[in-house]
């Protein structure tokens, strides 16, 4: 079996079907690798998939941040969550919401969808069973473009 390739926004965008809003040019990296910036605009593509159009819930002050900066609420009803931590992660798990994460690790937490960054390019992973769990349910088109953890 050969490795996906990782998706780029123009490939999530395609596949969610929600045209790129914003180039996504030279942005600094975090510890982890996906800046908070550019998984906000992630998010806003993700949330509008999810039945959440222009509605995230977050506590990470950080994230809460960047996304009113790119003019999405946050929104403790909406179906997409952001989670930097385990007790974020089990948290929303709980609420039945999409979680986000920061990555992979959260995923035995309840983590759904995790932006990493693979030999410099930024890769989307989801979780099978957690997105299960979530009730939430996303295109096809994205789930075989993403890779499955």
């Amino acid at each position: 079996m050969t490795p996906k390739s990782p998706l780029s926004l123009r490939a999530i965008s395609r596949a969610l079907g929600v045209p790129v809003l914003v180039a996504l040019a030279a942005m600094p990296l975090s510890a982890d690798g996906v800046s908070v910036e550019e998984a906000a605009k992630y998010l806003l593509i993700l949330a509008a998939s999810a039945g959440s159009e222009g509605r995230v819930a977050c506590k990470e002050l950080d994230m809460v941040f960047q996304l009113k900066k790119q003019e999405i609420s946050v929104d403790a009803k909406a179906n997409v969550a952001w989670a930097f931590t385990p007790a974020q992660t089990k948290f929303y798990l709980g609420e039945k919401k999409l979680v986000v994460c920061s990555s992979r690790k959260l995923f035995a937490d309840g983590g759904t969808i995790a932006f990493e960054r693979v030999n410099g390019r930024l890769t989307v992973f989801y979780n099978p069973a957690n997105l299960e769990k979530s009730g939430i349910h996303l295109p096809e088109s994205f789930l075989r473009a993403a890779v499955k953890a």
